[in-house]
């Protein structure tokens, strides 16, 4: 494989990964958007008590406050086990956060004009730079939430992770308020908020979980390839030019 072949495949790679990256992040137009994706979140009054789980040395007391379903968009994430993240070490079972929006957010485009970023514990968002003050007006407030997802198992668990921006999604659970003890000796508690209308975030145990339709999964694919490339091509550079020296050393030595 001659040396020009192999630069000029590692130079694509690289534009397809930068090129990639950044339309897999793009939100869905309108026209793909689901029906479901529409509705607001419902919830009821929980009937079961609270209960105690263990997960990696930490002891929870999860109390259960409203059944809750929610369909919505996911314009921004964060995964909790990021190896930056110290803040979520002695709490494993919060394994993702979504931040989503349904609605009248969709319904009149508005969400197209916002940019979204995720905190440990926040979503932030705001107007894109130069969006015209006529849509200042248009963004609801209770069409938003950042969910702190905690799931019932592993196969939800895996669910959860797969979720990226841009995907319309389905949770069934339970807005909880929890508690943890690790093996430690420490303790920590937090409390879910149920209205949409405040600035809290929603903390859910996770029953059911659902990525009704992908985002951009041409990206997505194209980005895990020159992922891939990027780190197989210099090896097969370096196995290649090794081979090369190897053959012209023998030529010498005959």
């Amino acid at each position: 494989m001659g040396k020009k072949f192999i630069l000029a495949l590692f130079f694509l790679s690289i534009l397809v990964f930068i090129v990639s990256e950044l339309e897999k992040k793009k939100l869905p137009e309108q026209d793909v958007i689901l029906d479901q994706t529409y509705n607001v979140p419902t919830q009821t009054e929980a009937s079961n008590d609270a209960f105690t789980l263990e997960r990696e040395g930490t002891t929870y007391e999860i109390i259960p406050k409203y059944e809750y379903d929610l369909h919505g968009l996911v314009v921004s994430a964060y995964s909790t086990d990021i190896w930056y993240d110290i803040t979520h070490e002695h709490d494993p079972l919060n394994t993702k956060d979504l931040c989503v929006v349904w609605g009248e957010n969709i319904r009149n485009g508005v969400y197209q004009k916002m940019k979204y970023r995720s905190g440990e514990f926040t979503c932030f968002f705001e107007f894109k730079s130069g969006a015209d003050s006529s849509w200042y007006n248009k963004f609801d407030g209770a069409s938003i939430s950042n969910n702190h997802l905690l799931p019932a198992n592993e196969s939800v668990s895996k669910l959860i992770k797969e979720a990226q921006i841009g995907d319309q999604i389905h949770i069934r659970g339970q807005l909880i308020d929890y508690s943890i003890e690790t093996s430690d000796g420490r303790t920590a508690s937090r409390n879910t908020s149920t209205v949409r209308t405040d600035s809290g975030c929603e903390i859910i145990y996770t029953t059911e979980f659902e990525i009704v339709r992908k985002n951009r999964e041409i990206y997505r694919i194209a980005n895990q390839i020159s992922k891939y490339s990027l780190i197989f091509i210099p090896i097969v550079a370096i196995v290649s030019g090794l081979s090369m020296e190897r053959k012209a050393e023998i030529a010498t030595n005959s």
